[in-house]
């Protein structure tokens, strides 16, 4: 029970402020915030459970089967670049609510709030000051990479909480043993079930694996516990999450058999040539060189000194229990492993933002325990007030901060503007691919949507980067009828006659150079296009999407050949 400003609030009214604190934070604006790098990878392809982007220098089984009858069993077990569960959770999403960038990030901030929560579990078994418990999971709803990464159709927010799900049941295990009634074998087997959940939502969940081990063995040794039935559950907890995670060991033996070579994750990790996936911009973007400036972008300076605080008297608490021979009971060295393995694991993979949001949950952690400390030292000092409410306000107005600056590109207005304007029916025309597996799909998928009387094709801007084309164009070509070519396909085509789009209602949406374009490739097309429209057509668009500092973003017209 608290009192504030003469009002009694209970334990349960602040947890459910925090959680609506954070409801707020990362529901706001959530369908109509900026498209952001990956997203369209992720969301156009959970749609259909779909493993293709469009690519001819990353493809993937559904091109390299083409041939066949049917697509090998195996290749539905997983994606060639990632593991399934966040495109099935994606993919249920979709089916449920509905085709949109809020559904797309609908799973992610949903998980976002449920980490926080889980956080307040963490925080209850440890801590027995009332106000210390709920300090790691408002840390947590304030911090803005954890606000961002619920904000995103990425795999992080999920794996997060599957992360901090799984911890949980790692710390009841440790609560007590078998035998004194403290923990059941359902405990072990939720353990291996969220750690194989993990795993299967993505892999860098394995640096879990590691902290487990050398924390299990530092506090076996040091509370003289040496149960072989303990180590003999936490081996089958293990086993169990392997079982889970087995659809894509099989994914992979059968990639290796047919390509000679695992999938992009995999491959990369043990160094073996792919000449099926000549670019992955992913791999070589945000070394581990830059992971300075990535925290100090993602994270405030005054929450990374109050983590490196953390850290420090963490080791020096741990140190201190081990030379005066007392246990340590508050888990500090379990988040100190989180830190380490970690950071190894950036060594090898990078400093990427979607990496070091996995810091966050074990930085809030060891913050919490030094404000405890500092609580029970000092919690009647009024400077001790005033630097806590400081810190909280600071973090809110960092997050606020940059939330609200973030470029406006266009392309989630772009994709509102297309919504719009063709409505719920299809094109009469229906789209068409010359890889069969593909063409039955998208048959399949016109046919489940009522046509309009009018054929209608879109043509767009072949600089536009294709994580937002993936979502923006290709997913209408899949998933609601619209057939969607570049502007050099459509040239192509014309080369055959104009007469075969007699009637057809044209969208062309040309990119100017501020929106978000393929870094690495530049055509004129579109420009050409433009200038054919304005000059011999005297066409004037009929929509223009202004972003960041009011510059123009995307001109759209619409015509008739």
């Amino acid at each position: 029970m608290f009192t504030i400003f003469g009002y009694k609030i209970t334990e349960k009214q602040v947890l459910i402020a925090i959680l609506f604190l954070a409801a707020l934070l990362r529901f706001w604006g959530l369908g109509s915030s900026e498209f952001y790098h990956d997203e369209g990878f992720t969301a156009f392809r959970s749609i259909g459970y779909l493993d293709y982007i469009q690519n001819d220098d990353q493809t993937a089984p559904i091109q390299w089967f083409k041939d066949a009858a049917v697509l090998p069993w195996w290749t539905h077990l997983s994606f060639h670049d990632h593991p399934p569960l966040f495109f099935l959770i994606q993919n249920l999403f979709f089916k449920i609510f509905g085709n949109s960038l809020f559904v797309a990030r609908l799973p992610s901030a949903i998980a976002g709030i449920l980490s926080i929560y889980l956080v307040y579990l963490l925080s209850e078994r440890v801590f027995i000051n009332s106000l210390s418990k709920f300090f790691a999971p408002l840390l947590l709803s304030l911090s803005l990479i954890h606000i961002w990464i619920s904000r995103s159709s990425l795999f992080e927010s999920v794996q997060i909480f599957f992360i901090l799900l799984n911890i949980y049941y790692f710390f009841k295990l440790w609560g007590g043993s078998t035998s004194n009634g403290g923990r059941t074998s359902k405990d072990w087997w939720l353990f291996g079930m969220t750690l194989g959940l993990a795993f299967l939502t993505k892999y860098t969940s394995i640096f879990l694996v590691p902290v487990y081990l050398t924390y299990w063995t530092y506090k076996t040794y040091w509370t003289n516990r040496s149960d072989r039935t303990d180590w003999a559950y936490l081996f089958s907890a293990f086993g169990l999450a392997f079982l889970l995670f087995s659809p894509v060991l099989i994914y992979n033996f059968y990639l290796w058999q047919t390509v000679g070579h695992f999938d992009l994750q995999f491959a990369y990790v043990f160094n073996q040539p792919t000449p099926e996936w000549r670019a992955s911009l992913g791999k070589i973007q945000d070394p581990f060189s830059e992971i300075i400036s990535n925290l100090t972008l993602m994270y405030s300076i005054p929450f990374l000194l109050a983590a490196l605080t953390g850290i420090g008297w963490a080791a020096y608490r741990t140190y201190k229990s081990y030379r005066t021979n007392k246990t340590n009971e508050n888990y500090l060295i379990f988040w100190l492993l989180n830190f380490i393995f970690i950071t190894l694991m950036l060594i090898k993979i990078g400093s990427a933002f979607r990496f070091i949001v996995l810091y966050a949950a074990p930085a809030a952690m060891l913050i919490a325990y030094f404000f405890d400390y500092l609580y029970s030292k000092f919690h009647k000092e009024v400077l001790f007030k005033i630097l806590l409410v400081t810190f909280l306000a600071y973090e809110l107005f960092f997050a606020i901060d940059i939330f609200l600056t973030f470029p406006d590109f266009g392309i989630a207005a772009l994709d509102h503007y297309f919504d719009v304007e063709l409505g719920q029916k299809r094109s009469l025309a229906i789209p068409a691919s010359s890889n069969p597996h593909l063409d039955r799909l998208l048959k399949m998928n016109a046919r489940r949507i009522p046509a309009s009387e009018k054929s209608t094709i879109i043509i767009y801007d072949e600089n536009i980067a294709l994580s937002p084309r993936l979502w923006v164009f290709t997913r209408r070509t899949y998933y609601s009828g619209f057939p969607s070519f570049t502007v050099t396909q459509f040239k192509n085509f014309l080369k055959d006659g104009a007469s075969r789009f007699d009637g057809y209602d044209i969208y062309f949406a040309k990119a100017s150079r501020k929106t978000y374009l393929n870094p690495i490739f530049h055509s004129n097309a579109a420009e050409d296009l433009e200038l054919f429209l304005n000059q011999e057509l005297r066409l004037s668009p009929v929509k223009t999407i202004y972003g960041y500092d009011n510059l123009l973003m995307f001109t759209v017209y619409k015509f008739k050949l």
